[in-house]
Parts: C-alpha cells; sequence; structure tokens
C-alpha cells in the first residue's frame, strides 16, 4: 500500500513537471508574445543625430575621444546622418572626406540607428575581408555590446554577422562577389569606396553591385557612400559626388560674417591656409577670400557650430530626387584633431614631390589627384636672367625687345598689369609687373592708377623711351566697371579681353553687345565695344612649352623662342605665378583619355599667367604671329632712328648749339585721349639706367635741335 502511495506521488510530481514551465527556460507563450510586442512596438521618432547624443557610446581602440557621442564636436556630420533617418527623404548620398573628419564614426551611428530604431537588413562594405574584421573589433561590435537599446534587442553577435530582433548587420568585402549579390538589403554603408575593384569578375564596378542589392526596398533603402578620393579618373567617390548637388560646408567668417568655406587656396591667390614658411607652429592662420581678415585655430569651434551645407552645383535640376553629396577637406578637423599647423607642414614637405603631393590631395584636401602632362617648375624661371646677349633690370628695356604690349587681370581687391617685350625668332621678355592694391570695384582710385599704367614708358640702354601699343584688359568679372573706363581710354591702345579656354587661336575680335535700357532681354551693337577673345589655354600650352626649352649652353646667346626674365627684381612669388597652372589628362574609368585642362596648382596665385597671356593675344593682334623680316626691320628702323635723334640732340647740347625742337625718341608711345582722366600720381620711381635726355626743372632752361629728316619725312 505504502509502495503504491508514493508511485502516484512520482507519478504527480512528473505530471506537475510536464505541465509546468521547464526551470531555466522561458515559456513559449511568453517568447511569442514578447516578440510580438518588440516587432510592432513603435519606432522612436528620432534622427540619427539625436539617437547618437542620447545613445552613442564611444568605446574601443578606435575612439580618440572615449565616452558619450556629442554632434556638437563635428556639427558638419549632423546633417549627412539625418539624412539616413527614416523621416529623411534622401535615399542615397555619397561624403568624399579629408582625413580625421569623424566620417566612418558617423557612418557607424547609422548603423546603430537601424538596429534599434528601424530595424531591417543592413549590409556594411569594406575594401577586404581584413577591413571588414577590423572595423567590426575595433568600431560596430563595441557599440552593439555597449549600447543598451541595441544590446537588448541582440540576438546573435558574431564577426562577420550580427544578429538582432527584427534585422541583421553583414560585414561584406568588396573583394567578394558572393557576398555583394547575397541578399536584398534596405541600408548600405559602402565605406573606403575608391579601394574597391572597378570590375569584379568581369561584373562590373564593385559599388554598383552593391548597391543593385537595396533596388527591391525602393523608397524605404538608405545608401551611404564615403571615402577619400584617389586618382581622379578612377575614383568612384568622386564619380558620386558629381552626380549629386555637389554639397560644401559654409560658415560665417568673425570678422565680416560672409559665409566662406575651407580651401587650402582659392582662385586669384585671396583667402585659403596662409603661413609663414618653416614657422607655421606660430604663423599659420586662414585668410578669409571675402574681407582679407585672419581667422586662427580657436575660431573654428564657433564657425562649425554656425555652418550650413549648401549645395554648388551649376545644374541642379540634373539632380536625381533623393540624392545628395557632400565634400569635406581635413581644413574642416575640430580642434585638438588635426591642425593646420600639422597640414602646413605636410605641404612643406610633399609640394616638390608628385607622389606625396598626390597624397596630400586625397588626404588633405578631399581632392582626387590628376595625372600631370605638362608642368613647368618655378625654379627653371627664376634662374633664367642671365640667359641672353644682354641681362636687364625689371623696368627697362633691353636689346632685342621691339614693341611692348600689356595684359591686366582685375580681381576684387587688386588690379595686376604685365608688361612685356617681343621681338625676333619668337623670343619674349618680361619688362614690368605691377600691383594696384585695393578694391577695383571702389572708383575711382585704382582705376586711376590704371590709366597711368597704360601710359608708362619704358627706356633701354641707348635711352630710347618704349610705349605700350596695346593694353588688355580682362572684362570678365566686372564688365559694368571696366567698360566705363575702357570708354575713357585711347581704344586703339586699350581694349577689353575674355579669356576662352578652347579657342584654337591666340585672339579673335567680336562685337559684345550691350543690353538696351528699359528693354528687358534686348541687345544693341550701337555703342557697342570690341573685345579680345583670348584662347588661353592654347597660350599656357606655348608659354610652358617654351619655358622647357633646355637651357643653352653658351648663355649668352639664347636660343629660338626663349623666355627672358630679368637678373634684377623678379621675386620668387612671380616666378611661381608665371607657372601656376598644370596640364593634367583626363580619362575614363578604362583608362581612355577623355581630354586634358589646366589645372591650379596647390597655394598658387595666378595674376602673372592671366597677364602673360592677355599680352601675348595683344601682341598676335599687333601682328607678331604673321611678321616676316621687313616687319621686323620695320620696328628696328623707327628704334635706331629714335636712338640716332638723341645722339644727335646729345651731341648738340655738348657742343651748345641752339634746339628748336625737343628730341622726343620714342617708340610706340599713344597720346593720352584727351576725356581721360589726368595721371594722380607716378607708379613707381623710375629705374636708374632709365634716363631720359632733356629732362630738367620747371624753372631751368633748356635747348632744343631740329629732329633729323628720317623722323620728319614720317
Amino acid at each position: 500500500m505504502g509502495s503504491q502511495s508514493s508511485d502516484m506521488v512520482a507519478e504527480a510530481a512528473l505530471q506537475a513537471l510536464f505541465d509546468g514551465p521547464i526551470p531555466g527556460l522561458a515559456s513559449a507563450s511568453d517568447v511569442e508574445s514578447g516578440s510580438f510586442a518588440a516587432g510592432y512596438r513603435p519606432n522612436a521618432r528620432l534622427l540619427v543625430s539625436e539617437w547618437a547624443d542620447r545613445h552613442r557610446i564611444l568605446e574601443g581602440t578606435g575612439a580618440s575621444e572615449p565616452g558619450p557621442w556629442r554632434t556638437s564636436r563635428t556639427p558638419y556630420m549632423r546633417e549627412i546622418m539625418d539624412n539616413m533617418s527614416t523621416k529623411s527623404p534622401v535615399w542615397k548620398q555619397a561624403m568624399v572626406a579629408g582625413a580625421q573628419v569623424s566620417k566612418t564614426e558617423g557612418a557607424s551611428n547609422c548603423v546603430g540607428y537601424w538596429a534599434s530604431s528601424a530595424p531591417g537588413t543592413i549590409m556594411f562594405v569594406l575594401p577586404k575581408v581584413g577591413t571588414a574584421k577590423r572595423v567590426s573589433k575595433q568600431r560596430v561590435g563595441p557599440m552593439f555590446r555597449n549600447t543598451a537599446c541595441i544590446r537588448e534587442r541582440l540576438v546573435e553577435d558574431l564577426q562577420l554577422e550580427k544578429t538582432f530582433i527584427g534585422g541583421m548587420l553583414i560585414f561584406a568585402s568588396a573583394q567578394s562577389i558572393s557576398d555583394l549579390k547575397s541578399t536584398p538589403v534596405q541600408y548600405m554603408i559602402l565605406d573606403e569606396v575608391d579601394e574597391y575593384p572597378l570590375d569584379l569578375e568581369g561584373q562590373g564596378p564593385a559599388v554598383d553591385l552593391a548597391i543593385a542589392r537595396t533596388r527591391t526596398f525602393r523608397n524605404k533603402r538608405k545608401v551611404f557612400l564615403t571615402s577619400t578620393p584617389t586618382e581622379e579618373s578612377s575614383s568612384q567617390i568622386w564619380k558620386h559626388y558629381l552626380e549629386g548637388d555637389m554639397r560644401l560646408y559654409h560658415m560665417p567668417c568673425p570678422h565680416c560674417g560672409k559665409l566662406i568655406v575651407f580651401e587650402f587656396a582659392f582662385e586669384g591667390g585671396q583667402g585659403g591656409l596662409k603661413w609663414e614658411w618653416g614657422n607655421a607652429a606660430k604663423t599659420v592662420h586662414y585668410e578669409c577670400p571675402e574681407c582679407g581678415g585672419k581667422i586662427y585655430e580657436h575660431h573654428k569651434t564657433k564657425m562649425l557650430a554656425e555652418g550650413v551645407w549648401i549645395p554648388t552645383r551649376k545644374d541642379l535640376e540634373n539632380v536625381e530626387e533623393g540624392v545628395r553629396s557632400y565634400r569635406l577637406p581635413s581644413l574642416y578637423s575640430p580642434v585638438g584633431w588635426l591642425g593646420w599647423d600639422e597640414i602646413a607642414m605636410k605641404w612643406e614637405k610633399a609640394h616638390n614631390v608628385p607622389s606625396l603631393v598626390a597624397e596630400f590631395r586625397n588626404t588633405v584636401l578631399a581632392l582626387p589627384s590628376v595625372e600631370v602632362t605638362e608642368k613647368v617648375d618655378w625654379e627653371t624661371v627664376y634662374t633664367r636672367g642671365d640667359v641672353g646677349e644682354e641681362s636687364y633690370d625689371l623696368g627697362t628695356v633691353p636689346k632685342g625687345v621691339l614693341f611692348l604690349t600689356a595684359g591686366a587681370d582685375v580681381g576684387k581687391d587688386h588690379i595686376h598689369i604685365s608688361v612685356w617685350g617681343w621681338g625676333r625668332d619668337r623670343k619674349r621678355w618680361m619688362i614690368d609687373h605691377i600691383k594696384i592694391e585695393g578694391k577695383s570695384t571702389q572708383l575711382p582710385d585704382p582705376w586711376i592708377e590704371a590709366a597711368d599704367a597704360v601710359h608708362r614708358t619704358y627706356t633701354d640702354s641707348q635711352g630710347v623711351e618704349f610705349g605700350i601699343l596695346k593694353f588688355f584688359v580682362d572684362t570678365g568679372a566686372w564688365p559694368e566697371i571696366v567698360k566705363p573706363w575702357i570708354r575713357q581710354q585711347n581704344q586703339m591702345v586699350v581694349v577689353g579681353c575674355d579669356g576662352i579656354d578652347h579657342l584654337d587661336q591666340p585672339v579673335k575680335i567680336v562685337t559684345q553687345a550691350e543690353p538696351v535700357r528699359g528693354v528687358p532681354g534686348k541687345k544693341t551693337n550701337v555703342g557697342a565695344l570690341k573685345i579680345a577673345q583670348v584662347g588661353v589655354s592654347l597660350l599656357k600650352s606655348e608659354l610652358m612649352g617654351l619655358l622647357s626649352i633646355p637651357r643653352p649652353e653658351d648663355s649668352d646667346i639664347a636660343p629660338v623662342g626663349w623666355v627672358h626674365m630679368p637678373k634684377q627684381g623678379l621675386t620668387k612669388d612671380m616666378a611661381k605665378e608665371l607657372v601656376s597652372e598644370r596640364k593634367v589628362i583626363s580619362r575614363d574609368a578604362n583608362g581612355r583619355v577623355t581630354g586634358t585642362r589646366w589645372e591650379r596648382i596647390e597655394s598658387r596665385r595666378a595674376e602673372m599667367l592671366d597677364c602673360h597671356n592677355y599680352a601675348r593675344a595683344a601682341a598676335a593682334l599687333v601682328g607678331w604671329d604673321r611678321f616676316r623680316d621687313r616687319d621686323f626691320e620695320r620696328y628696328e628702323a623707327k628704334i635706331a632712328a629714335a636712338a640716332a635723334e638723341l645722339r644727335e640732340a646729345q651731341a648738340a647740347e655738348a657742343r651748345g648749339a641752339p634746339q628748336s625742337v625737343e628730341p622726343k625718341a620714342q617708340v610706340g608711345v599713344t597720346p593720352r585721349k584727351p576725356s581721360a582722366p589726368a595721371p594722380r600720381k607716378a607708379l613707381s620711381q623710375p629705374s636708374p639706367k632709365a634716363s631720359t635726355f632733356g629732362v630738367t626743372t620747371q624753372n631751368a632752361s633748356r635747348r632744343v635741335v631740329p629732329a633729323p629728316k628720317a623722323l620728319r619725312d614720317e
């Protein structure tokens, strides 16, 4: 009886155990209800930046500043991250970035947001398996384990695959076709895309194969591409940047308040990173391109906080809806990360080494490197003053020069003028370079000095004065200011000009019609100016080719086409400006050459080069390209007659003979237009060599001799 009773107790216990929950194991109903609740719980309506500020903790070996994430540290990342929020209409964005601007951490924040707030399938594509493992271990893995809102949803945590409630994260290699074609993906991060193969197993670029995985999700997908760029012809990130709206981060200048961007250097030279060479740590600063004010790194924090991304693409109507692109150089790196002094010192080491220049463009400037086909080192310009039959100083006319022309470049804060001489055997001489400082839009001061420069004369060793036959002035930037000034000048001398890249001749004269007042859209040729179109690309190629002529063994004999430079007065900056551009080759993704273009060398100003091109086009308008022996002889005869007149006058004065006519001894000197403003002040002191016979004080007596018969007959 007792045995039967114990059996019944055991049976009841077993039945109770069978009917009840298994110790340590959740009940099926609890799992079902919990999963249902987690799957259908409304997602928090946060933006990615808000999610990161609330939940993200930076830990692991990849964190340079461990602790809570603060978007305020890198405020330029706010818009870029928020584009990947479920609220945003943006579905694809490309970010081309320099080093140390937090682009990869921003991408990691997007992954964390998707995993916790908008679960789905995520693919994080990296160049190689090894890179994927390192990013998982150093960045994403610590984020998943240390962020509570992700950790509570985490089901499986493997190195290259992490499963969470509602989705999974897959780390993929851009080298693996199976990784990129394995499964449809809603969210995708493509990091360092310029290291991906351009053709993966004959099926096209790895970037395109990866993006194709997101098509199933249409409007719900999010794609974030980021990388430092590489070579221009093959750069995938640069291609996607150009396809977007090309946004740059604009910030208010602390001095003038105008919105500016951080660039290493600008067209025209004003603005950009400035420092005393070899002393960057103490002198580096940023010059505002608008007001010229000095901006130091301590200003950067406030400027970044007040910045805004602005599209810069001209044809925004051609950008696909929902597509954006961003470019961020390392100059924006927050204070305490990559400093401006480090960037300056990096450039000092790199500027003469092509491979280092390419790396600097990629990793600091966030620009693709280019393939250079024509480039001249500035030293070849600076050291050629002792070549030729006669060395000379800046501001004087050496033997061989037959006539002068000038070109003027008009900038926002300056007017620069170069005077060049032209002679036989395609030789040219740099005669002078005049810098008129002051805003060219503020009348009349800079333009009075420019009018003086038009009629400035230069003296050769015989005492003959040379005037400027043609003076070309750039009308492209401010025609409403330059054209009225031209009308006040002698238009036989002063000609407005406009640089045209693809013009296949040095100069072409066109009539530029003027708007009719009170009739919108209508123009007239009545009173219109003749404008010289200048083939600037053609003339740059010509100049660089001539500057590449090898230095002659006998320095007294300059070869045909030699570009002469003064021995005294030429500065290193002037030499650098003259060769401030290089010709680069453009290729398509398959390596085929698609064209060439001229591009500014980093940190160089270009006024000297622009002025030269205008002066060269002016020489073409005079007819220099078509001159034959009789044309050169005509100019030589004028110079010889002027020199003879001067010698005869000097001889007459020496013997005390009376002078009835003052000897002019001038070549190419054109009288000032009567309506033009009178000279207000001299631009500079005349050269000691440039003495002119017959110059006396106001009260001194003057003796005049008759002019030579040859000149009277003319």
